[in-house]
């Protein structure tokens, strides 16, 4: 029985290799380790971590380490996989896409037409950087979940902005940054911004898996906003993009990824298409899987994307076909709140258990306790997510239907 270590696993990494693992019957011995200190990293000692993990494991032969996360999780499961000779994707090119500047450094030297304008800000000496101009987008070096990102209008706005995140927005990077100065020869910069030309269009996410250099493409995702927002409503699988400029993306991919280093692992990259100009430009590269989309997959090809990552992190290679799923395409919708407001009725196993009688292959994650406020839970500054529906269906017009049943059903109530 081969053993997997994943580590800082998310209840989503509980339940979709609990599935895999009944569905398929491989039998591996899956050792979920360590929490996720998703809402405390300024506190997070990845070097504690890391010490306690090889005493840990001392006596314990391991065939495989994985995370799914950018940070800490695929991070740490890069540096532990180099040292104990198992195949992951290398700490560098890890660290390169976690850092916001240096990956936009690579992609512009592979791909120039596909990057905005950007420049380096450091929010303590801003008036040494050169501005794109207003308006323009500002997110940190080394954020996630949205979290400080967002367009600046004017200067009083990105004077605003500065000040609330020198008092706030500086802790997420200190991890990364003691990483960085150990395992690279890159100057620690995840306390900064980075300021970017506007890019506008249709959102979308390329996953793909890269073995031995060789880049296969699990598809293309469109994301949907709440409409006025850059707040996510739903992703919709497959994408309804033009082929060629879906196939243009895997060009730019075929590019980018070499350049950064990235083998043996899961990435994805999240762009957007101007139908108006036929302008592609990449918004980010992720050295991982995307897990919120794994079940979309395997409703819409027949795999499930956290089959393909057990098999990188054993140094197999995956097996992945197109359009063998039982659905023609599936969703993943959000459920947000513009405002705070209290959690009054949350559903149980009762509501949860119907949901899944009428559509079994149905995903349900709700964020939050009864009594509590939404605030309570980790936001992304612009809205406030409690929970997420995944569905497969027929054609996007079913799905929705789907999921307005789904959602009556839940029956979240809220004061």
């Amino acid at each position: 029985m081969k053993k997997i270590v994943i580590l800082c696993p998310t209840q989503r990494d509980r339940r979709e290799l609990g599935i895999i693992s009944r569905e398929n019957g491989y039998g591996h011995d899956h050792i979920f380790y360590g929490d996720n200190p998703r809402e405390r990293l300024a506190d997070f000692d990845p070097f504690l971590f890391l010490e306690t993990f090889e005493k840990d494991f001392r006596e314990i032969a391991i065939d495989g380490i994985m995370g799914t996360h950018d940070y800490p999780g695929s991070l740490l499961a890069s540096i532990l996989c180099e040292r104990h000779g198992l195949t992951s994707i290398g700490i560098i090119a890890n660290i390169i896409c976690q850092n916001k500047y240096y990956s936009r450094m690579i992609q512009k030297e592979a791909v120039p037409r596909a990057v905005p304008g950007f420049t380096l800000v450091d929010p303590y000496d801003p008036g040494s950087s050169e501005l794109p101009g207003f308006p323009f987008f500002i997110k940190p070096v080394k954020s996630f979940f949205s979290i400080f990102a967002g367009r600046i209008d004017n200067q009083e706005q990105y004077e605003e902005y500065l000040s609330s995140f020198r008092r706030s927005g500086t802790g997420f990077s200190l991890a990364l940054d003691r990483l960085m100065g150990k395992y690279s020869d890159l100057e620690p910069c995840g306390d900064h911004l980075l300021a970017e030309e506007l890019m506008r269009g249709k959102q979308v996410t390329l996953e793909g898996y890269v073995y031995n250099k060789e880049v296969t493409f699990l598809g293309i995702t469109d994301s949907v906003m709440y409409p006025g927002t850059i707040s996510f409503m739903r992703f919709d699988h497959p994408s309804r993009i033009p082929a060629v400029a879906g196939n243009r993306m895997k060009e730019i991919t075929e590019k980018v990824i070499p350049a950064a280093g990235i083998d043996n692992g899961m990435f994805n990259i999240e762009f957007f298409y101007d139908q108006v100009t036929d302008d592609i430009k990449i918004i980010e590269v992720n050295p991982r899987m995307a897990s919120q989309f794994a079940d979309l997959m395997e409703k819409v090809h027949g795999t499930n994307s956290y089959k393909i990552q057990v098999d990188m992190a054993l140094g197999r290679k995956p097996r992945f076909e197109k359009d063998r799923g039982l659905h023609r395409c599936a969703s993943s919708f959000v459920l947000r709140s513009f405002e705070d407001r209290r959690i009054r009725k949350i559903p149980g196993k009762k509501e949860i258990n119907r949901v899944l009688e009428i559509f079994p292959d149905a995903r349900i994650e709700v964020y939050g306790k009864k009594k509590a406020l939404l605030s309570s839970e980790l936001q992304d500054m612009q809205s406030y997510r409690y929970a997420v529906v995944n569905l497969g269906g027929d054609y996007l017009e079913d799905l929705k239907n789907k999921f307005t049943e789904c959602r009556e059903i839940l029956g979240f109530e809220f004061g």
